[in-house]
This record gives structure tokens, sequence and C-alpha cells, in this order.
């Protein structure tokens, strides 16, 4: 992995995003020789975080459903009946 200084980066924008994107390396961008981000090519991005999103969109759907089951199965309810009931009962 190559690594490259944020001053670098700053200095060779438009050709470090070229080679990331024709090489497909990773490029690792430091300041204060500490780690700050990683430059990589969409189709690597899309493969380390794939496989997160679509869990996260199945688990979304299933508690959707289970949301659309769990009202249509409870009853409906007469909330003025509910309210009439009870101020009655406090007389």
């Amino acid at each position: 992995m190559k690594t490259l200084t944020a001053l670098t980066l700053r200095k060779q924008l438009g050709a470090t995003l070229d080679q990331v994107a024709q090489s497909g390396t990773p490029i690792l961008i430091t300041r204060g020789n500490r780690p700050l981000a990683v430059l990589v090519a969409p189709e690597e991005y899309e493969a380390l975080t794939g496989g997160r999103e679509r869990r996260l969109g199945h688990a979304a759907q299933r508690v959707a459903e289970w949301r659309a089951e769990y009202i249509a199965g409870t009853p409906r309810r007469d909330t003025a009946a509910l309210v009439r009931r009870d101020r009655d009962g406090r007389r």
C-alpha cells in the first residue's frame, strides 16, 4: 500500500485519484506520521461495505414486515369509547 502525507495529497490530488482509479491500489493518507484515511477504488469500497448494507436493508425489511403483521393483528380500539369508559369509572 502506498503512503502519502496529507500535504502531498493536496498538491497531487488529481494524479492520486487517477492512480487509485486505474490501479485499484489503496493509498494510505497520513498526517503527522499518523494514519488519517485510506483512498480506495469504488469497487473495493463496495466490496468492503456492500455486505453490511445488504444485511441492514434485509433487517429493516424484516422489521417493516413484523410491524405490518403486528398492526394487522392488533384490534382497532375506539379511543373515544375508552375515554368515556375511564371517565364514567371515576365518578
